[in-house]
């Protein structure tokens, strides 16, 4: 427990201590992250975590409103997941194409917008 005489006088307490701990570590991964990825790759992540919030705000919806348009819900949850799990797949053969038998971007990419093309057709479909 902290006294408050330590607190008044602006003393460090352990909480400000690993706050500002965790403030470095979070400042050094950024700087790592920064430093080694392609701005092509963050573009990539930051997509990633749109798509993320839209289906973690589209699950909110369904719990909040009710789920009377239930077939619209599930099209909608399942284009945003299956955007998330190819783009996933995409950024993977962009950053490493090593370990996928050297395959050209371009073939990354094609493979992605096909896949995607197929997926919200059935979106689509099953939308009716």
């Amino acid at each position: 427990s902290t006294s408050f005489a330590a607190v008044e006088c602006g003393m460090p307490t352990s909480t400000d201590s690993k706050d500002v701990e965790g403030v470095k570590i979070l400042e050094g991964f950024r700087k790592k992250y920064v430093n080694t990825q392609s701005k092509e790759i963050m573009l990539m992540d930051l997509f990633l975590f749109f798509s993320f919030c839209t289906g973690v705000l589209q699950f909110l919806y369904l719990q909040l409103a009710g789920q009377f348009p239930y077939n619209s819900f599930l099209a909608g949850f399942f284009s945003t997941l299956g955007l998330f799990i190819s783009l996933a797949c995409l950024r993977m053969q962009v950053s490493s194409p090593e370990d996928f038998d050297n395959i050209p971007r371009e073939r990354a990419y094609a493979d992605f917008v096909v896949c995607n093309v197929f997926l919200f057709f059935i979106v689509i479909m099953f939308m009716g």
